[in-house]
This record gives structure tokens, sequence and C-alpha cells, in this order.
């Protein structure tokens, strides 16, 4: 078996990791085959990395190093080497030359997955009849006219000792080979599976290498790796990569590793050794819960945050979050981090004590707990009177109240009357509050309230109070009937004296009609011969019985008829549809209330009436 060695070289091209092989020489025989007849020619050619040929060398022959023009031929047996820039030597290649009748050829270099072709040759190329082959001197083909025998994907059970026998036509004897060795040598050998760590810290990232060699005569063969945790594949990127690169490794990565690496030409495969890898989870600590907005008093209606931070910890990270004394999480989240949130739209219901909890199976820390408060902003209050139809009298008791029927306590109210603060009444556990006022007229106008608390302030709607004084009523109309009583007197006077003025002028006066019956013809009258029925009408009294020593008045109207056409010229005061107005003046005595309706019907006994007619036009 050949001895080899290579350096793998790992190059970084484009982010993406490649496997650049500084192989050593290679030592390429041609014919490929061994050993060959003697004074017969073997051509021997020096490559390098992925076969590439120089055209010079340096060849090792003949115990010593002698640089040669690239490829040399070679007619004798011997140890050859050769290598060219920064190469290593190859492995020596011993070419074999043979004087027997029959030789078996085989290859120079077998590998996995390599077909297999074995040559029975006679001596000048003589025809063979009859050909055989054996295997560790058991026959494997036999009777064939074939002189060359091919096994495909030669595995590493097909080493062994080989020779050949066959008839020569011509001569038609029987000859044997010699026993050859035959070395069929791995692809390559069983990776090795390294890692950067096999205790990692949860977290952090970890490098698994598959590490196996080609061997220089198969340099371009190109190989597939895979890697398996427990039994199942975690990667196969079908890639010529021999490096697995994990970002953050977990607990749960825990487990046995190994790699395969496979050509898949070749069909040849090989798999790792197992690895044992312990992901180290770090316990949590330095547990924390925040709010965003950080404040602690929250707008019924409005987003809150709740954030659990932990300091340290490794893991998937289970956050719950808790209210009050509950046992149930309000949420839990599960993650591969170090920090959570929770969202909430507040509401009243959602005041209290909130804490979190954090655990990452080998260790569980509670956070300190913060309390929310949520504000309710205080609705647009309602203000009520207690005076029916916004009407009061001055005295009375009127209760004042205003209430708004939510928000947060506690809340200010303020009462206001013709926009100056009357009261100030504060609410320490919210609801409505009153007062009442004894009211007086300056209390009349608009009233209205407002609430407020820490978030905002409203105004009620505005009432109007009408205060009303019964005294100044009273005396108003008292007032009112003392002038119309004046008025009245004056002007009853001022007709006395009128009427007295007429008598003493020489003007006659007329016999008193009946102030209870209709007065139906003038019988005394000096200007009239004749007259039509007229009808004395009331035209005002103003009567006050009750009232001692009072002198009053009653005016009677007569509406007289047309006279007759004849009698017009009589008189110049005859005119057609004129009015005579009779005016009595009484003194009443309290004496005569009881006789009242006898004094009537005397045609008033009891006073002095004095009428004087007065015609008006």
């Amino acid at each position: 078996m050949l001895l080899w060695t290579s350096l793998l070289i790992l190059v970084s091209i484009n982010g993406q990791l490649c496997i650049a092989v500084a192989q050593k020489a290679v030592v390429i025989p041609s014919p490929p085959w061994t050993p060959v007849f003697r004074g017969e020619k073997v051509t021997l050619t020096c490559k390098g990395f992925h076969l590439l040929i120089p055209k010079k060398s340096w060849w090792f022959y003949e115990a010593q190093w002698q640089e040669k023009s690239n490829p040399i031929e070679v007619k004798k047996y011997g140890e050859y080497r050769c290598h060219f820039q920064d190469l290593d030597f190859s492995d020596p290649v011993y070419p074999m030359f043979s004087n027997e009748w029959l030789i078996l050829q085989t290859p120079y270099f077998v590998f996995e997955g390599d077909t297999l072709n074995l040559k029975c040759r006679g001596w000048e190329d003589a025809s063979l009849k009859k050909i055989s082959y054996y295997q560790n001197r058991s026959l494997i083909s036999g009777a064939s006219e074939n002189s060359l025998l091919s096994i495909p994907r030669a595995r590493l059970r097909h080493s062994g000792w080989y020779y050949c026998r066959a008839t020569f036509k011509k001569q038609n004897f029987v000859r044997t080979s010699k026993e050859l060795e035959l070395q069929v040598q791995e692809l390559f050998p069983s990776p090795k599976l390294k890692t950067t760590t096999s205790q990692p810290i949860e977290g952090t990232s970890v490098t698994l290498n598959c590490e196996t060699q080609l061997p220089p005569q198969r340099s371009d063969t190109e190989l597939h790796f895979s890697f398996f945790r427990d039994g199942r594949t975690i990667t196969s990127n079908g890639k010529n990569s021999q490096e697995l690169q994990i970002p953050a490794i977990w607990w749960e990565d825990s487990g046995s590793y190994w790699c395969e690496a496979k050509a898949v030409t070749q069909d040849v495969y090989r798999q790792s050794k197992h690895m044992k890898i312990h992901v180290k989870r770090i316990p949590l600590s330095g547990i924390l819960l925040e709010t965003l907005p950080s404040e602690t008093q929250v707008i019924e209606g409005e987003k809150l945050i709740l954030i659990c931070s932990v300091a340290e910890g490794t893991g998937n990270i289970t956050f719950c979050w808790l209210k009050d004394d509950t046992k149930e999480c309000l949420k839990k989240k599960t993650q591969h981090s170090l920090k959570e949130e929770l969202v909430l739209s507040m509401m009243k219901s959602d005041e209290g004590k909130y804490h979190c909890v954090a655990d990452n199976n080998i260790s569980t820390i509670i956070s300190n707990s913060v309390a929310i408060t949520v504000i309710i902003p205080v609705a647009r209050p309602l203000l009520t009177l207690s005076a029916i139809g916004m009407q009061a009298i001055v005295g009375d008791v009127v209760e004042f109240r205003c209430e708004a029927l939510r928000g947060s306590a506690p809340i200010f109210y303020q009462f206001y009357h013709k926009d100056f603060i009357l009261k100030k009444i504060l609410a320490p556990l919210g609801g409505a509050v009153s007062f009442n006022l004894s009211v007086t007229p300056e209390h009349s106008g608009n009233y209205y309230c407002k609430a407020n608390n820490t978030f905002n302030g409203h105004f009620s709607e505005m009432l109007s109070l009408s205060i009303s004084d019964p005294k100044k009523r009273r005396l108003l109309i008292m007032g009112v009937t003392v002038s119309l009583l004046g008025i009245l007197v004056f002007a009853a006077i001022a007709l006395l004296v009128y009427f007295k003025f007429q008598r003493k002028s020489g003007g006659s006066s007329a016999p008193e009609p009946s102030r209870d019956l209709p007065v139906t013809h003038l019988q005394e009258s000096g200007h009239l011969k004749s007259t039509t029925p007229v009808e004395l009408q009331s035209v005002y009294d103003n009567v006050a019985p009750f009232i001692e020593d009072v002198i009053y008045s009653e005016i009677w109207s007569i509406n007289q008829g047309r006279l007759d056409t004849a009698n017009n010229s009589e008189s110049s005061l005859e005119k057609a549809d004129s009015s005579v107005v009779y005016s009595g003046v009484k003194r009443y005595s309290p004496s005569n209330s009881t006789r009242k309706d006898k004094t009537v019907d005397r045609n008033h006994e009891d006073a002095t009436e004095n009428y004087e007619n007065i015609l008006f036009s």
C-alpha cells in the first residue's frame, strides 16, 4: 500500500469556505500496467495538484536527483520519484520488467470505486486461449478467450494475490503467470469530526469540521459532506464543504454528532466516529419588568407595553406575565431571547399590580411588581337645581348639584354664576357634590358647573334661575291702585267744580233721572219740544263703599235720538246724535253699608246728589 500525506488548507473566498489541497507530486506510469516484458519502455510523467504537468521536474532515480524534461522513459527496474515547484516529493514507483512467457498485468494504483482491470499477456503478445484468473488461488474466471478481466467498482475485499493461466494457441502448451499482490487502497480514510469545543455555552457559535484526505492520484475526486445529530441529518448541502458552522447552539442541540464523506461517482462513503456535544445552559439572572410609557398612570383606552427582560441566561426562555395574586399567566412567550413584550389596551378592570416570571428549564426567577393605575377622563357634568321651573322666591333654599357620571377620583367641582366662581368643592372619592343657598334677587341669572380631575375637565350646560320678591310685588300693586284712585278722585273733583261753575252761570238744571231705571223722556227742557226716548248709560263708576268718607262720582251718558225736522230750527243747541252726561258726587257713610240696597231703592235718600246736563257734540 502506497504511503502518502496531504495538507488541507482552508481558504475563504467571497465569504464561502473552499478547500485547497497542497499535495505532493505524483508519478503516473504509462502503460498503467505492471510488470512489462523486458525490453519494453515505461513512460513516467510527474504531475502536480489536479494532475498539472510541468515541462521540467526533478527526478530521483539511480540514487540521485536529476533535473529532466517531463516525462521520462525508463527500461529498467528501480525506484522513481519526482517533485517540482513547492510540492513535496512523490511516492515511489517501481516499474517491473519480466522474462516470463506469461505475465499478469495489474494497475500500479487501485482505489475503491475504480474499475479493476487484470490483463493476462503472453510473450511478444502471443495468442492465448483458455484463459483463467485466480484470486488467492481461487478461480474467479476461466475458459475464456478474453485476455482482459474487468471488475467494476473495486472494493477493499478485492485485495489479494492474483495470477492467470492460459494456453498458447501456436505452441499449444499451458503456462501460469507469477502471483502478484494487488492492494485496493481506500479512496479516502474515514473522516474525523472536529469541533471548536465539545461543551459549548448555549447561544455561542460552534464550528464542525469533517476532515478527510484524497490520495494525490485522485485529487480531482468530488466529495460531498453531511452532518448528523442523534441519527438525524442536520445538513446536507451537497457541496464540497468539509465545514458546518452553527451560529448559535442551544441546550436542545446537545447530543451525539458525526459526519459523512461520500464520493458520489465511485459510490464510496465513510462516516466519522460519534462525538458527544453537551451544551451548557447559563442560569437566568437579573430579571426586570419595565413599562412603556414609563409612567404607571395610564389613560383608559391607551396601550401599555410590559417589557420583561433578564440580564443573563441561555436557552429557550419562557416569559409569563401575571396580575395581582392570580396564578394563571396573562400570556406566555417562549423563544431564544433575553427580552419579551406584552401589549395591553388598558381598561379600568386592568388596573392592578403586575409582575413577570422567566424560566429556562434550569432556573426560574420572578421580577419586581409594578402598580398600574388607569385614569378615566372626567365626563361632561350635569348641573341640576332644586327650584321648580327654574324659578324661586326670595328666601327659598335652592340646592345646587353637579355630577360627572364617569371620571377617576378625586374630582374637583366648581360652580359658576354669571361666569364668576360661586363655590368650589372637592370630591375625594368622585361622585356628585351639592350645596344649598338661600337665594336673594341678586342670585338671578345663569349658572353652570365644571368638573375636572388630573387628566381633563368639562363644563356643564348652562341653566337660568329667576328670583322673585313678593313684598315688592304687593307694594307695586298698592302703588298702582292708589295712583288710579287718586286720578279718579281728581277727575271727580274737576267735574264737580265744572258743574258748579255751569250752574252759577245760569245753566238750567234737569230733574234727576233715576239711576236705577232707564230715562225714557226728558220732561223739562227749555229748548226741546219733543224728544225721542233716551237711555242713561254708565260711563264710569268709581265706587269704594267700604272706605270711610270717600267721595265718588257717577257719570251717565244719554244717547239722544234724531229730533223732529220741524223743531230743528227752534234751538241752537239742537244737534243730531248729541249726548247728555250726568255726574253725581256722593259721600258714603259706613253706617249706610248695611242699608245699601234700601238706599238705592229710595233713590239714595242719604246722599246729596247734583246733576248737570252737559252736551257733547
